[in-house]
């Protein structure tokens, strides 16, 4: 799979005329070939159910009269360009104004669209339980058969909806299935999610089993395995400046990455959301961003939206080829390489199993909090599932609301027999009926006595560096008491909950002045405990102070200095990756400041304008082995460093966005 891809997309309407009118094939292939662009996926058929080839199956848009698809594919693969091939599954304007019997019906009775209302403009769900998966299938074979030199196949909008269609409930009713309850809406509709991939997988692998087939979510959900057998890659859409936000893509990553399957990640030229014509990003910022994802292991997507007439938007490709030319030039420091992790993160997202049913949540808050926390601190980790292997990682984290079954419980026992360390916050390791279900320290005496939050002390040597008072934490602790663990510090009540009948001040209660009893956490042996849903609070409120009472937590139940130290600002990233057949550390850090500048739909737009230049900043970084040389990416330029034991130690003289180094051992 190719490092410097392009998602095109040609989402046009049938109002639109001269489609393809200024489409060169020649200035096609050169814009692409002079931004160091290796891939582009094309589009056969688009959300608004037109093709752009020739069809027996579906309809060419009113206003081609020419195989666009054709001329795209021969124009890149004359260049040495892949071209896969992108076809709307989900969203089908045509055939809803057509088939309106195929549509999705919610369970109230209304036709399902992208927006709220019928009278507001937004793409119709199809429902893939009726006779539109037969119409789908065909236009994928078809595709098949008229591109067979396509270098892949992306399925988009693949998330089966829950229906109460016609269709749906005598298909339920069938099987004897009640499409009146909601549970077995559920069923049901995993049931055609699975049939979904089974027929359009085969409409695909009948006509070449080797070809690489994607199907998009918006968001790849953790914890379901079961369903990655139909991927031959993943790829991460995530578009920082829309409401998928800067924190979503590294979430993502550091869970995909130990799935061992090929992966890339997805931004966008647009300044916000997709297709937003005549919107663009600075040049920083896809650098910026495709650092990023070569930081976390993945290949670099960006997504692009070509006009109406086919002409190309060169002010696009110059930011665009300003970054592939700084991945062109680092790519040979990301093949191969594999991320280094002393922390392994299990998913909340993941331990809960999500539904198949419907479109993904993209933000899971003890995830978010967890994974945002853990990069300020610079700390190396993997997002894990409950079928992820233990034993590498020196400590586990449980966040705040893991459910742990007696298979967890027996994996997580043998892990820490075998000398691992586990931190535990909030609920997580609890049962209401058992208490905890490891050996803390501590005896559960019962769930919160307050709703809108309590303060928390800890111990002196895991305070805040500016915080010696107790601290709101916007969230409540449960009540334990750390016997005979040692207790994490002291937990205070405020005098009553913010309520209509009774309320103290602008924000919330004062804490009463003595501590309530109860305390902030246990540890034990090989178990850390915390009473609070530290990272959950942290996602909500972002308290500066409990970020560094995180990481303060997180380095005491490490039991020793973490993998990288860095004087890095709180705002960069550091990650640390291994090229085994290279023989080399690929260390890479990462700053940039996005910064509120508008507010879209809803969406919080924070677009990265400047690259400032860090200098002299300091790294620590344990490796095995001893190293040979410390070098700059990519002018192999040699910086002087010393070994102390496992740890070299250098200074990055400056990073403007993204520098790498490799640490030649």
């Amino acid at each position: 799979m190719r490092y410097r891809q392009v998602h095109l997309d040609f989402h046009t309407s049938e109002r639109i005329p001269g489609i393809g009118s200024r489409f060169d094939v020649k200035e096609f292939a050169k814009t692409f070939a002079d931004a160091h662009v290796d891939s582009v996926t094309v589009f056969a058929k688009c959300h608004h159910g037109w093709s752009y080839h020739p069809t027996k199956v579906g309809k060419v848009h009113p206003h081609l009269d020419f195989d666009l698809v054709r001329a795209q594919i021969d124009a890149l693969h004359g260049v040495g360009i892949n071209a896969p091939i992108y076809i709307s599954a989900g969203w089908d304007e045509l055939t809803a104004r057509e088939n309106p019997g195929w549509r999705v019906v919610s369970p109230e009775g209304v036709l399902v669209s992208q927006k709220s209302g019928p009278m507001e403009a937004g793409w119709a769900f199809i429902d893939f339980g009726s006779p539109y998966l037969d119409y789908l299938c065909g236009q994928v074979e078809e595709v098949m058969e008229s591109f067979p030199d396509g270098d892949g196949v992306f399925i988009d909008i693949c998330a089966a909806m829950v229906s109460c269609s016609a269709w749906a409930q005598t298909r339920m009713e069938a099987q004897g299935l009640d499409w009146t309850n909601p549970d077995d809406r559920i069923t049901y509709t995993e049931q055609v999610q699975i049939e979904f991939f089974d027929r359009i997988s085969g409409a695909v692998h009948k006509h070449d089993p080797s070809r690489p087939l994607f199907w998009n979510f918006g968001h790849i959900r953790r914890g379901r395995r079961d369903i990655l057998k139909y991927f031959t890659h993943l790829e991460i859409e995530s578009l920082p400046t829309a409401f998928w936000g800067y924190e979503h893509f590294p979430v993502s990553a550091r869970y995909v990455e130990p799935l061992g399957i090929p992966y890339l990640g997805m931004t966008g030229k647009f300044h916000h959301l997709w297709g937003e014509m005549g919107g663009y990003k600075k040049p920083e910022a896809l650098i910026y961003e495709c650092g990023a994802m070569l930081a976390q292991g993945a290949r670099c997507s960006i997504g692009d939206h070509l006009h109406p007439t086919g002409a190309i938007d060169h002010s696009s490709y110059k930011a665009i080829g300003a970054a592939y030319a700084h991945v062109a030039e680092r790519e040979p420091w990301a093949v191969g390489s594999r991320n280094v992790a002393e922390i392994g993160l299990i998913s909340v997202e993941a331990a809960s199993r999500p539904r198949l049913a419907g479109t993904a949540t993209k933000a899971v808050e003890g995830d978010e909090g967890a994974v945002r926390l853990l990069l300020e601190s610079k700390f190396t980790f993997d997002l894990l599932d409950l079928e992820s292997n233990l034993e590498s990682y020196r400590l586990i984290i449980l966040p705040d609301v893991i459910d742990v079954s007696p298979e967890l419980k027996a994996r997580i026992d043998a892990y820490v027999a075998g000398g691992g360390r586990v931190l535990l916050t909030g609920k997580s390791g609890i049962d209401p009926e058992q208490g905890f279900l490891f050996d803390v320290g501590a005896e559960w005496r019962g769930p919160p006595a307050f709703s809108e939050g309590d303060f928390l002390l800890p111990r002196a040597d895991l305070r805040a560096s500016f915080v010696d008072n107790p601290l709101f934490m916007y969230a409540v602790s449960e009540r334990i008491k750390a016997e005979p663990g040692a207790s994490l510090g002291d937990v205070y009540d405020p005098y009553f909950d913010r309520l209509p009948r009774h309320f103290s001040g602008h924000r919330n209660t004062p804490n009463q002045p003595e501590p309530n009893g109860f305390d902030a956490g246990s540890e034990k042996g090989g178990f850390i405990y915390l009473a609070h849903p530290l990272f959950t609070a942290y996602k909500q409120a972002g308290l500066v102070a409990l970020l560094e009472i995180g990481e303060r937590v997180i380095r005491h139940a490490l039991g020793r200095p973490s993998v990288i130290e860095t004087s890095l600002p709180r705002a960069g990233r550091a990650t640390l990756r291994r090229q085994p057949a290279e023989r080399r550390y690929v260390f890479h850090l990462l700053y940039a400041t996005p910064a509120l500048r508008g507010d879209i739909m809803g969406d919080q737009v924070q677009p990265i304008q400047d690259l400032v230049t860090l200098r002299d900043v300091s790294a620590s970084v344990a490796i095995d082995g001893t190293a040979t040389a410390v070098r700059l990416v990519p002018s192999g330029e040699a910086i002087e460093f010393w070994q102390d034991g496992d740890r070299v130690l250098f200074t990055v003289p400056e990073v403007t966005g993204h520098q790498i180094v490799e640490i030649a051992a």
